[in-house]
């Protein structure tokens, strides 16, 4: 983990941490592996986080995922 974030992320109290990746999807196989992760997080880890997104930009060549979790 980045020592910013991790002395950020070290403060005590609660707080909403988002994080955002942006994928280069040139085809359509690589925007399916993307979504076939964000769905596998999905079924099997969903009490890790409060909120996950997954936008494809409308020409296909890049794919967003958010994820907020909320931590103490």
């Amino acid at each position: 983990m980045n020592p910013i974030v991790k002395e950020l992320t070290a403060i005590k109290g609660k707080k909403h941490i988002v994080t955002s990746i942006e994928y280069d999807t040139p085809t359509s196989s690589r925007q399916d592996e993307v979504f076939d992760t964000v769905r596998d997080i999905l079924l099997e880890d969903l009490d890790s986080f409060s909120k996950i997104t997954y936008d494809v930009d409308p020409d296909g060549q890049k794919v967003k995922v958010e994820v907020t979790e909320n931590r103490s």
